[in-house]
């Protein structure tokens, strides 16, 4: 079995035992059973739980990120943008109610850290982000602040939400409601009209 594989493996085995035990109850042995390999695979590609956590939170992090960003792409306007952004924020959850909640358990821990995979997959995301912000910022179509304040604006309520929308069998978000975070996070950033 290759490296890649493995890892992936492992990686995936590690999602449902932390999402089904939490990360402080969940042991490395149970990831390595529920991934069927030997405990050297295991420490090799990951020698503690938190390295393990970490690897799984940036994991499930850059796929996140992949999805989210890519509104900013093609975004004829800023207002496109940031709505483009809630909105492929609340679709990634809804299609991968799972992962969101495997975000949310690992992002609670006090043992994790901005630092390793995570740290840089984050600074990836931000990074590109917060170019695109400055040059809305720039062309008059964002009001300048801190990126902090930013990033909470347009993103705390539908964070702030995903917890109860992934506690539900089908997770659902009705249309209204996601006008209603587009429409607000847009207000909270918009320059000033002339």
């Amino acid at each position: 079995m290759d490296a890649t594989s493995t890892r992936s493996k492992l990686l995936d085995a590690a999602t449902k035992v932390f999402l089904e035990h939490g990360l402080t109850a969940a042991s490395m042995d149970m990831v390595r059973v529920e991934a069927g390999v030997s405990n050297g695979s295991l420490y090799h590609h990951f020698p503690t739980k938190a390295l393990l956590a970490d690897a799984l939170y940036a994991h499930t992090l850059r796929d996140f990120h992949a999805t989210l960003l890519t509104p900013i792409t093609n975004a004829a306007t800023a207002e496109a943008g940031v709505k483009g952004l809630v909105r492929a924020y609340i679709q990634w959850v809804l299609q991968h109610p799972e992962q969101a909640r495997l975000l949310h358990k690992l992002r609670r821990n006090d043992g994790m850290t901005e630092s390793g995979e995570r740290g840089a997959a984050n600074a990836d995301a931000y990074g590109a982000l917060a170019v695109w912000v400055g040059q809305q910022v720039e062309a008059g179509e964002m009001r300048a602040m801190p990126f902090a304040v930013w990033m909470a604006l347009v993103f705390s309520p539908s964070l702030s939400l995903t917890q109860h929308w992934v506690a539900q069998d089908k997770p659902a978000v009705p249309l209204k409601v996601r006008a209603a975070l587009e429409h607000g996070a847009w207000m909270a950033v918009a320059g000033d009209a002339p």
